[in-house]
């Protein structure tokens, strides 16, 4: 999960007079490929969209996955995840590990020919016995009737699920770690069994694997996002973009009021 505040550094917006490099989260980027409007309001002009909902729940989830993990890490040992799933890999261990799991720190690459930091904060990183490649794996909270169809992982939404993974690769291969092609989603769902609170909720998990495409997209597309930013012409509003839609409603009605 990836959190902005209004006051951190990182909400600044792209100034093509700036020799400071433009720090870019991997929503920002996630951002462009949904709707360049939105994007380069965002990112060059600052005027940004509404703030999501803060999921606190889902927040303590991760941490105390994190810290779960983090058990098995200092061992050297397997959690009962990995057990359960036949994953033969273990919680990896690394110096860095810490910060690239900050928010506000983030695991960063600097791509010198754009002059632009690409950050993403990842949840957890896996080391496969065999091969010592990493897995990157992020943690997903929910609740849905439909958890069996979730597992299935092919709903036209989870498009910016499987992006963020490979972000989060190509960041960390540039970082000189060596990706696993495979990335796994840590969902886990509140089920629909429990009849009363009874101060508990019950939850179910499933490990989704994602076998990830050639991950060397993203260097391409943040060439092209500095491209785009070196414009002085706002795109035009994007056919899907719900945001888009809503400002064109807002802005007819404030037509006919007036």
């Amino acid at each position: 999960m990836f959190v902005f505040d209004k006051n951190f550094p990182w909400s600044s917006k792209y100034n093509p007079e700036s020799t400071k490099p433009f720090i870019m989260s991997r929503s920002k980027i996630d951002l462009y490929l949904k709707c360049k409007r939105c994007a380069y309001l965002d990112m060059r002009l600052g005027i940004k969209g509404p703030k999501p909902f803060p999921y606190n729940l889902n927040s303590r989830i991760d941490a105390l996955l994190k810290v779960e993990h983090d058990v098995a890490r200092e061992k050297k040992i397997k959690t009962k995840y990995l057990e359960e799933n036949n994953i033969d890999a273990i919680p990896y261990s690394h110096p860095e590990l810490d910060v690239w799991r900050e928010p506000f720190k983030a695991a960063r690459f600097h791509h010198k020919e754009t002059n632009i930091t690409v950050a993403g904060s990842v949840d957890d990183l896996w080391e496969d016995n065999e091969t010592k490649k990493i897995h990157i794996v992020d943690y997903k909270s929910t609740h849905t009737p439909n958890f069996e169809k979730l597992k299935a992982f092919n709903a036209p939404y989870l498009i910016g699920y499987k992006r963020q993974a490979e972000i989060y690769a190509w960041i960390l291969s540039k970082l000189g770690l060596e990706i696993h092609q495979r990335s796994y989603f840590f969902y886990v769902n509140a089920t629909l069994k429990q009849e009363i609170f009874d101060n508990k909720l019950d939850f179910e998990y499933a490990l989704v694997p994602y076998d990830m495409r050639d991950f060397n997209w993203v260097e391409n597309t943040v060439v092209e996002i500095k491209n785009f930013l070196e414009t002085n012409k706002i795109p035009a509003s994007t056919a899907d973009c719900e945001l888009c839609k809503y400002m064109h409603k807002f802005f007819e009605f404030i037509k006919k009021k007036n």
